[in-house]
């Protein structure tokens, strides 16, 4: 039994219903500049530098499900989206030569706003059609920014939920 609590994909999941009740109480009042935060895309930017690409793309996926279980968008969009997106930033994550932490929160929010980019494309595609105007820039500038500044809260708990110990150069 122990086995399993100790599964990363077990903890992504425990991580993932305590963000889905944050994101759709607390962030659905707070909305800076009339913009909503994304927690979920935060935690898949953030498992994906801390674990790499595959975990980035397995942890997307868990919270793009979880995020889709409350959204009247076509189910699976998220996971697809919140998926590559983690999957990119691992891969950028490799691509680093020094993880510092303020260059951690520079590729969180840049993730984020790059997810906001490829939501809103694939709904074009998909789904509801979303504006791809300058509202669009706003919200992904705001969820960026915003991402950016609560890094330093999630990249810890996703190396808890990873199992990975941090290593101090």
């Amino acid at each position: 039994m122990l086995y399993v609590l100790r599964r990363p994909w077990f903890r992504l999941g425990a991580v993932a219903l305590i963000l889905l009740a944050l994101q759709t109480t607390i962030c659905a009042d707070l909305k800076p500049f009339g913009e909503s935060v994304d927690l979920m895309l935060l935690a898949s930017v953030a498992t994906g530098l801390v674990g790499g690409s595959q975990y980035g793309a397995l942890g997307g996926f868990i919270f793009g499900v979880a995020f889709d279980l409350v959204l009247v968008t076509p189910f699976g969009l998220s996971p697809l989206v919140y998926g590559i997106v983690g999957f990119i930033a691992g891969y950028s994550q490799s691509l680093t030569f020094q993880q510092m932490w303020y260059l951690q929160s520079v590729m969180v929010a840049a993730g984020s706003a790059l997810g906001v980019f490829i939501l809103a494309v694939v709904q074009q595609i998909i789904g509801p059609r979303a504006p791809l105007g300058s509202e669009l820039v706003q919200t992904a500038l705001v969820v960026g920014i915003a991402n950016g500044v609560l890094a330093p809260l999630a990249l810890p708990v996703q190396r808890w939920c990873l199992g990975i110990k941090r290593v101090v150069v």
